[in-house]
């Protein structure tokens, strides 16, 4: 996720059309307008092939992606099948598909027909979506199939209004060496003092670095830890007013604590300047005994294929800790699909919509272990996380990331976040680099200041 100057400047041309009112607004009766009725299936999908001959693109990245990749062979298989309407999904590289996302949703080029975006940005992207509150309603899907904060992130900012179907998201876990902590008779901490003193008996264990921090600058990725840390502190990022909350004493105290694990040696020096890959990697080459990072990296640490061997059958996996008497508050990720409003496939667009986000559909594909390829533990409806099956055959990891999703949140929607973002990684490379935590913390929110009131 890292931003070139190109993808700034792109962002803040979509800002530009949002504060003079040039950019098309959505309009959920031209949606309402072009979807066919009828008798319906299991999945909901309309009998008769009313699209038959459609042809529609989605706007994507990351098309090799385990979970991409299962969802397009069985839309090629199973739903143009179906519906006779065939699916193009774009492999946009991954910069050049953030600018695309603001490009045809501020812009509108009506070269795509849905898009899939990454939460964050949400609260700039709906400019260009269609409100799916009533076509939802038609089709008895409920955006309450999902946890609390795949909610926010499908609503992007608006209370009233749902923009885009969560179909692809995780929560924030705590990755460990099984066996290291079954040889020092430690289960994994709850608060962040126990989780520090399990840090001093892991350094050096098993000739590996107790932790693999990640403070170096990379789309964010250095934020993921110290929002948890700063939430579950009940400090925030920014208030209800839209102002800098985290110079607070308890905010203060979440990122000295953050900076902690590296600054009293548990994380390596290296990882001042690591990304979530680096620390990733260090955890799967048998170099650390723990790590922070998605639920999704349990495909990974679990493939004898794509890490070392010892490390693939010692894999255990908890909630992040917290603070003593206060309630875990982590990020939940997710990425949203949409219909956009210069479509001019809509009524298809919202067949497949509906179809590829079908709790039965993301079922299937968990269950399925048949090719590494398409192997995923990726589910976000609540029913299929609880599932009893998908949990059997991805290790238990669904039913700890509902319980953990439950309380947790999504960045702030609003459409300063990718600009924040930038401001806040520098800071906490910085302060990672030596900077004073109170003095960094002061500038940050005084840049903050000026970027959302200019």
């Amino acid at each position: 996720m890292r931003r070139t100057p190109r993808l700034v400047a792109a962002l803040g041309a979509a800002l530009a059309l949002l504060a003079s009112g040039c950019a098309a607004g959505p309009s959920e009766q031209d949606l309402l307008d072009s979807v066919a009725t009828g008798p319906t299936d299991e999945l909901g999908l309309l009998t008769g092939k009313p699209y038959d001959g459609t042809h529609i693109r989605l706007l994507s990245c990351c098309k090799t992606t385990a979970q991409f990749a299962a969802l397009q062979e069985k839309t090629d298989r199973e739903f143009t099948a179906k519906t006779g309407i065939t699916v193009e999904w774009a492999n946009i590289p991954y910069e050049s598909y953030l600018q695309k996302i603001v490009a045809e949703t501020a812009v509108g080029g009506g070269t795509y027909d849905l898009v899939v975006w990454p939460d964050a940005y949400g609260a700039s992207a709906k400019i260009g979506l269609q409100p799916l509150d009533e076509v939802m309603r038609r089709a008895d899907r409920s955006i309450d199939e999902f946890s609390p904060p795949f909610q926010q992130a499908a609503r992007a900012g608006d209370p009233d209004t749902v923009y885009g179907i969560p179909f692809r998201g995780f929560s924030y876990n705590h990755f460990y060496r099984k066996s290291e902590y079954e040889r020092l008779g430690m289960t994994p901490a709850t608060t962040w003092d126990e989780f520090t003193a399990q840090l001093r008996r892991l350094d050096g264990a098993g000739g590996r670095a107790a932790f693999a921090g990640q403070y170096g600058r990379g789309g964010g990725q250095n934020l993921y830890t110290w929002m948890s840390m700063l939430w579950s502190n009940g400090a925030d990022v920014l208030g209800r007013d839209g102002e800098p909350a985290f110079t607070t004493p308890q905010g203060v105290a979440a990122t000295e604590q953050y900076l902690a694990l590296l600054r009293d040696g548990h994380s390596p020096q290296a990882s001042t300047n690591w990304t979530e890959t680096d620390s990733t990697q260090s955890f799967e080459q048998n170099r650390t005994n723990s790590v922070f990072t998605w639920a999704w990296q349990m495909d990974d640490f679990t493939d004898p294929a794509k890490v070392q061997p010892e490390v693939a059958g010692d894999i255990g996996v908890a909630p992040l800790p917290g603070w003593p008497g206060k309630p875990t508050v982590t990020y939940g990720f997710t990425w949203l699909m949409g219909i956009l409003n210069t479509s001019d496939h809509q009524g298809a667009a919202w067949e497949y919509l509906k179809w590829v986000t079908n709790a039965e559909t993301e079922r299937d594909v968990a269950l399925d272990k048949s090719d590494p390829d398409t192997a995923t533990s990726v589910v976000v409806h609540t029913a299929n996380m609880l599932d009893p099956e998908v949990n059997a055959v991805n290790h238990g990891l669904p039913k700890l990331q509902e319980s953990a999703l439950r309380t947790a949140r999504t960045v702030p929607m609003t459409i300063d976040w990718p600009q924040i973002q930038d401001v806040l990684e520098v800071a906490i490379n910085e302060m990672a680099h030596g900077a004073d935590v109170r003095t960094k913390l002061d500038e940050a929110a005084a840049q903050i200041r000026t970027l959302t009131r200019r």
